[in-house]
């Protein structure tokens, strides 16, 4: 499900570059392609999406284990569905540093305009069941800035952070049936 979020940002974005900026490269939005991550090293004239960080937003989660799942007459056990957000930074490494900036420009703005992804303007959603995703701009300050570069032990480069949120894990594999199934009801009726 997170690969198939961040290959729908890549795309939607490469889609955008080509289009709107008219970029002859055809695939300037690209994922990193290294064996060894440390450090790790983005490519060249190009902008990498990174992700940077997974988290359960616990607000929207379900406590209930029997919230309602009856099939059949049967009511079933489950866990509560797993909400998550993604950080994901985008780094844009070029050769020539206002192309950099020009570049981590359109990303903004791109964004500033899609904020929202879903099956209809991304059908690549539906197979993985994605209802909606939210996409928003994070301000980190300096201090955290400095800690995420230091982590992935390089120098900075022009980027922007954004989360992408709400993708919903649920585990259909592991429903457990709780009590006898209902085969047949028998209803009687007593005269007075």
């Amino acid at each position: 499900m997170v690969d198939v979020v961040l290959s729908v940002l890549k795309d939607k974005l490469n889609e955008y570059f080509k289009n709107v900026v008219g970029t002859t490269e055809s695939n300037l939005i690209e994922f990193i392609s290294t064996t060894s991550n440390d450090p790790v090293s983005f490519t060249n004239d190009k902008i990498t999406p990174f992700l940077i960080n997974i988290s359960e937003d616990r607000k929207f989660r379900k406590a209930d284990q029997f919230s309602g799942i009856v099939r059949n007459g049967i009511r079933t056990q489950t866990n509560p569905e797993i909400r998550i957000e993604l950080l994901i930074l985008f780094v844009s490494k070029f050769s020539k540093y206002d192309q950099a900036l020009k570049f981590l420009s359109h990303v903004i703005k791109f964004f500033q305009v899609n904020r929202i992804f879903n099956p209809l303007n991304s059908p690549q959603l539906s197979d993985e069941r994605i209802e909606k995703l939210v996409v928003e701009l994070i301000s980190l300050p300096l201090e955290e800035q400095n800690q995420v570069w230091h982590s992935l032990n390089t120098s900075y480069l022009p980027s922007v952070l954004y989360r992408v949120r709400l993708l919903s894990f649920i585990d259909d594999q592991s429903i457990e049936f709780v009590g006898d199934p209902v085969s047949s009801i028998e209803l009687k009726v007593h005269d007075k």
